[in-house]
């Protein structure tokens, strides 16, 4: 009978598998993984269709935590490019460099919205130093660091698009969010005449050869080669307790049979919510709180194009309402093994919720409705398309609705009093993460597993002094 330590990794996302290698290469440890789809990877995975390898929308790989991007390249190696990073902006018919540069707004705007930018961002500098207030919403945030013009232009347009109504946002989405530290420190570096704050944008990125998806594949076989089991197709039914603390995993398999794995600790990546679902036995306040927690649906929609390159960047945001979509990219731009010679694939992703209607569309229509809207851009003609069609995601996206914190704190709070589960990764602790991030949360997460007893007594700590501390880097 074996002796070691049993882990199971609910979720085969990026943080599940970077947790399930990181613990994989301990021979005092048994590791295995539950993933709902037969593939590893979530929205970090590529397929293949019509010669062209595809994303789940556009992906890089960019970090500023030590440690990491060393790592990853030795995961990688030689199938890991560094690539020169463009991204633009679609306003009122001009594109301009994202993030935005103060030479842009002063020359390609029209003078008179020009001088209302740098007044309205003067007006709120003046209320921010005689009356400095905590921001208790999305817009206040947005309004104190850019003014009330570049909020009403661009980013209430886009927060609408991607995550709802802005006043109903808390400030934490925007801090996380929004990388810039405002219309101050985007002055300041004109005047300077200072490098790229690489802390705001990121110059360049990794991105692997033949698409996203090496990443979890990697992970994958690096993993399994150290002895991981994966069960794919699986179903998790229960997490069941014993004296306090979990003590298996029921799961149906692919043929419906329904089977118990006993286990020590847990590393729960699946959407937080569910944990309601998981464990009949927890408290009305945990069941209510996991109510809350909310996350938006995605949609990517693929055109395969006989043609060159189409955009002018990787990718492009598209804040005005005219658009439903609220970015355009394009695979052969991140790496040009991903599609025939001579062909591109373009990518429109945007997000929604069940009462969407684009929710309830199929492809024809869908298809139809976008290249309506796509027409004026002038990117392609119809007779370029060779195929077109959408992958769909449920629950995404993480909306940061005012009042969330308490909520999901109340159901961090099960890592004490299970003591063996850690909430980890985007989905899992409801955390706005790069991939980047998400692949340290899956290291952190085995180190606390191999040195400690009891792993979620420090786990708060470490999300707090490491996780909360995360913020995306265009």
């Amino acid at each position: 009978m074996s002796n070691k330590k049993r882990v199971v990794v609910l979720g085969a996302g990026v943080t599940g598998l970077s947790a399930a290698y990181r613990l994989s290469q301990n021979p005092d440890i048994e590791v295995h993984v539950f993933e709902k789809e037969n593939e590893v990877g979530g929205l970090c995975r590529s397929f293949q269709d019509s010669g062209f390898i595809l994303d789940y929308g556009p992906h890089k790989f960019y970090t500023l935590i030590d440690g990491v991007l060393d790592e990853m390249c030795k995961i990688m190696g030689d199938s890991f490019l560094t690539r020169d990073k463009s991204q633009n902006l679609y306003l009122k018919g001009k594109y301009f460099d994202f993030p935005l540069k103060i030479t842009e707004m002063l020359t390609k705007f029209p003078p008179h919205k020009s001088a209302e930018i740098l007044a309205s961002f003067g007006v709120s500098a003046a209320k921010n130093i005689k009356n400095k207030t905590e921001p208790k919403n999305y817009e206040d945030f947005i309004i104190q660091k850019f003014g009330k013009s570049l909020y009403t232009q661009i980013f209430e347009p886009m927060a609408n698009k991607m995550f709802g109504n802005p006043r109903q946002l808390d400030p934490e989405l925007a801090r996380v969010r929004i990388s810039s530290p405002g219309l101050v420190s985007v002055i300041k570096q004109l005047l300077s005449i200072k490098k790229v704050d690489k802390t705001i944008s990121a110059p360049t990125f990794h991105y692997p050869k033949y698409g996203f998806g090496m990443i979890p594949d990697r992970l994958r076989e690096k993993s399994e080669a150290n002895g991981v089991k994966f069960h794919l197709g699986v179903k998790v039914k229960e997490l069941k307790l014993t004296q306090g603390s979990i003590s298996s995993v029921a799961f149906e398999d692919k043929s419906g049979t329904l089977q118990t794995l006993s286990c020590d600790d847990v590393v729960y990546t699946i959407p937080m919510q569910t944990i309601a679902d998981l464990i009949p036995s927890l408290s009305a306040e945990v069941r209510q709180a996991s109510r809350f927690i909310s996350f938006r649906h995605t949609i990517v929609y693929y055109y395969l194009l006989k043609s060159q390159p189409v955009l002018p960047a990787m990718w492009v945001f598209y804040p005005e309402s005219r658009f439903r979509f609220g970015r355009l990219s394009e695979m052969t731009k991140f790496s040009p093994y991903t599609a025939p010679l001579g062909h591109t694939a373009l990518m429109v992703d945007f997000t929604c919720d069940d009462l969407d209607p684009t929710w309830g569309m199929d492809d024809s229509q869908l298809g139809e409705l976008l290249l309506d809207q796509l027409k004026p851009l002038k990117l392609f003609t119809r007779d370029k398309v060779i195929k077109s069609f959408s992958k769909r995601f449920r629950n995404f996206y993480p909306v940061y609705r005012i009042g969330y914190q308490e909520r999901v704190e109340k159901i961090r709070s099960l890592e004490k009093e299970l003591s063996n589960i850690l909430f980890a990764g985007r989905l899992g602790d409801f955390n706005y993460n790069n991939s980047d991030q998400c692949f340290d949360m899956g290291y952190k997460a085995a180190e606390q597993i191999e040195k400690s007893r009891e792993v979620g007594q420090a786990w708060g700590e470490i999300r707090h002094n490491r996780f909360e501390k995360y913020r995306i880097v265009d």
